[in-house]
Parts: C-alpha cells; structure tokens; sequence
C-alpha cells in the first residue's frame, strides 16, 4: 500500500511539473515502454547495435535518445537544460536535432508508432550511426520498411527555412486589399507579425495596404514550447522537441497614393482657345466628395484651367464645379469616379460652355417731316471688341434688323454705312455678364437738312445798264475802255 502511495505522489508531481523547464537540477523524470515485437538494429563505430523499439518519455512528454549505443537511465530523475553545451553533445546540430523530433511522433497528424521509429532512426543517423533499419525478430526476422514516413519527416524538416513566397506587384496603392497565393505552399506554417493588415487564410494572404508602414513579418508558428536536453552522469543524453526553433522572413510591400486631374476646357473650342478674350479658364472651383457626398475638399483651377486632388485612397469620389471661372457658365456635370492601383490617375475633361447673349438690333429712320419712323435695310455695323479689333460685322435686313450672337465680354457697335442725307448713330456699348440674356437694341438715324445753295447772279447787258450811280458810272468806263483798246490795236495791225 505504501508503495502505492509513493507511486500516486510520484505521478502528481510529474504532471504539475511545468511544461517549459529552461534549467534545472535533477528535475526531470525519464522512462520508457518497451516494444518487444520491433528490433532496432544500427552500425556505430563498425558495431552492431540491436535493441527492443524503446519509446521514452520526459516529464510524461515525448522524448529520444540521441546518443546511440548508450545506457539510458529508466525510471529516473535527470537534469534539464535549453542549452545543449551544458550536456557532453555541444557539437552536435541541435537545429537539425529539433526539427526531425519536432515533425515526428505526435506532430498533427503524426501519430502513427511508425514515426516514433522514423525520428528516432532520423536521429541516430545525425549522431554517426552508419546504417539502421526495423525488424520484427532480433536476428532475421521481417524488415519494417518506415521509408514513407522518414521521408514525410524530411519533407517538413527541410522545408522549414523555406519562406513563403509571393508574386507581389512593385508597389499598391493605399487602400488597396488584395489576396495573394504563397507559390511554396508552406505558409500555413507561419504566422503574421507586426501588422494587423495582413492576414492568413490557408495558402493565402489578405493584405489591406495602409498609408504607413506596410511592412510585415512571417514567423513560424510558436507554441510556446521549447527544446530540451536531459542529462546525468554515466547516461546518454535524451531530448524532447516540441519546438524547434524561431524562424521569420520579413517583407514590405511599397505603397503610392492615386490623382484625380481635373482639366478644363472650352466647349465650343474643344480646346484651350477662349471663346472670349475677356474669359479665362482658372479660377473655376471643383469640389472632392468621398462615397457618401460628403466634401473633403476643394480647389481652385491654375492658370491653364487644371487642378490635381492627389495623395488619394483607393476608393469611390465624385466630383463637381462649385464656382464657375470668369466668363463661363456652371457646369452641372457630376463626374463619379473609382481610383485604385488598376486606374491610380484619372483625368476628367471639363468643357465649360462660355456665357452668351443674343443681340438684336433694329434699324429705324425717323421721318420728322411726315412724323414716322420706318427700317432701313442695307446698313452695315460692325462689332468690335475694346482694343478696336473688329469681331463680326452685318447688315441689316428689310426689317432694318440684325441678329448676333456674342459672347462674355464688352463690345462695341459702330454703324459702318448710311443713306445719302441720312447721319450715323453714336458708338453703343454692350456689355455680356450673365448667360442666356436677350439684349434689344433700336438705333435711330435722323435726315440731315437741305442744304443753302448759292445765289448766281445773271450777266449784265450795257445797253439795258440801269442808271444805278457811281458803281455802275465804273463799270460803263471800264467798258468803253476796252472798246478803245481793241479799236487802237485794229488799226495798228492794218
């Protein structure tokens, strides 16, 4: 009974024993079942070596002999260590030693005997044994073939520093969530460190790039254990591996932010050409509205009719005109647009429609004489802008009307042409500021007056010469002076 007792106290303490022991003096407890229908048979040193299938345990834990050929201690306390120099195998490829305990017996998916043998045959082999193999009978016997299961081993072992890898495009834009498959097929052995943007769903990443810091960093999945050595004096040393080793791959992924370019046209040019001169493209305000309509902000256009809305997230926007620039009328367009790393630029041409008016012009001559006022036709105007460049002439019709269609800006129309007698109206200026606007004009010519003609006198006859006084006394003189004259050079020339 008391050995009973003792026995029940001695499996209490071993299963409250801490699972993660990194030292500790004559703390561990070691044992092992034997299988006597399975043979150990291996060459160390040119020696044969064959010994019942032993499976050990460490603290109630899976363990494995690594030193092949030596006494294990069964049923008894050892020390425990981390470290691998503390026990007489320092040289010894503790990595190597880890992964294969770690992948054996018990591992997911492992639990099988047959991979208890695997690992531990896998084992020998790293610490110099020449050969080993399985059978059912010490000497002769039926070989156990394990090959499937040693290379199943090997498969992970040596797949452990492999990393995941990725066909990641240069640099996404923020905002962008995207999935990306691991071409080596082994990142359900890892696991995410230091972004919670990154996820692991399988064989897959799901990435959501933020606006800083993208990097990430994939570990292999911890589990808190570690590996442990057992020692003691004039016995061979035993190890559990529940957990090899920490190993991490870090990756970054570049991020850029995406524009929208609003460029500003004119409609009627299709271009940058004005329609008036007096108009300009800049200063049109656009606002930014996220998916919800909200503004997030606005700007104004430059000089050549652009604005750019950039350091943009990925996403839906909408934009629209708040206030038209000079001369022009308010777009009412309202453009919605997607931007992500498919299409990170967009450009929205807006053709803005210049402010016009209409001009109608009548044409009358006010008849004062006979009190009516009636059209002329025929008369020409020109219109002109105000450095005096003419923009469009025209004539009136039957009606005495002209019709014009202007554009933003001052004008001014001058009468070109006129009936004779009939004078010329005043310069008339025109001003066009609000679209839409029917402007009436009536010009009003005038007749000029008759103009005073000069009085002609008839020629004056000497022999009905009226006796008028001393003016006419001079002019009787002069006359018969010049009979006189041509009497004397008559009779000279005879």
């Amino acid at each position: 009974m008391k050995k009973i007792l003792i026995y029940v106290v001695f499996l209490l303490v071993v299963i409250l024993l801490p699972s993660k022991v990194y030292a500790g003096d004559m703390d561990s407890y070691i044992d092992w079942n034997l299988d006597r229908s399975i043979f150990a048979h291996k060459y160390k040193d040119g020696k044969e070596q064959v010994n019942n299938l032993a499976m050990m345990t460490a603290n109630g834990k899976t363990a494995y002999c690594i030193e092949p050929g030596v006494m294990a201690g069964k049923a008894s306390y050892y020390s425990s260590t981390t470290n691998i120099n503390d026990t007489n195998l320092s040289w010894a490829n503790t990595k190597r030693l880890s992964l294969i305990g770690y992948y054996g017996y018990g591992y997911p998916g492992h639990e099988a005997k047959e991979y208890y043998m695997a690992a531990q045959e896998l084992i020998w082999r790293e610490m110099g044994t020449t050969d080993a193999w399985w059978s059912d009978a010490k000497v002769g016997g039926n070989i156990i073939n394990i090959d499937y299961y040693k290379n199943e081993i090997l498969r992970l072992v040596n797949n452990y520093e492999i990393s995941p890898l990725f066909d990641l495009k240069e640099e996404y834009m923020v905002g962008d969530e995207f999935k990306v498959n691991d071409n080596n097929n082994v990142l359900e052995g890892y696991e995410v460190v230091g972004n919670d943007s990154v996820s692991i769903n399988g064989n897959s990443l799901n990435i959501k790039v933020k606006e800083s810091d993208n990097g990430f960093t994939l570990r292999r999945k911890q589990n808190g254990k570690t590996t442990m050595f057992y020692y003691k004096e004039g016995y061979q040393t035993i190890g559990t591996f529940e957990f090899p080793y920490d190993y991490e791959r870090s990756y970054n992924i570049n991020h850029f932010y995406g524009k929208i370019i609003v460029d500003k046209m004119d409609y009627d040019t299709k271009s940058k050409e004005l329609s008036s001169k007096e108009a300009t493209l800049s200063g049109a305000e656009y606002g930014l509205y996220d998916k919800d309509g909200n503004l997030i902000i606005s700007k104004k256009t430059d000089s050549n009719g652009k604005i750019i809305f950039d350091n943009l997230t990925r996403g839906n926007y909408t934009i629209k005109e708040i206030v038209p620039s000079k001369g022009y009328t308010l777009d009412k367009m309202i453009s919605k647009i997607f931007v992500g790393t498919e299409m990170p630029e967009v450009v929205i041409k807006s053709y803005e429609k210049i402010i016009k008016n209409i001009i109608n012009i009548t044409k009358v001559l006010d008849d004062t004489e006979n009190n009516i006022c009636f059209p002329e036709e025929g008369i020409l105007f020109g219109v002109y802008d105000l450095d005096g460049k003419l923009v469009t002439s025209a004539k009136t019709d039957k009606n005495g009307n002209i019709t014009l269609n202007l554009t933003y800006g001052k004008y001014v129309i001058k009468q070109e042409s006129t009936q004779n007698g009939v004078d010329m109206v005043k310069d008339h200026v025109i001003e066009i500021t609000t679209d839409g606007i029917i402007q009436n004009i009536a010009l009003v010519n005038h007749k000029l007056p008759e103009p005073i003609l000069p009085v002609i006198e008839p020629p004056i006859n000497i022999d009905t010469l009226p006796n008028t006084g001393k003016k006419d006394i001079l002019n009787i003189t002069l006359l018969i002076s010049l009979c006189l004259i041509g009497l004397i050079y008559e009779k000279k020339t005879a």
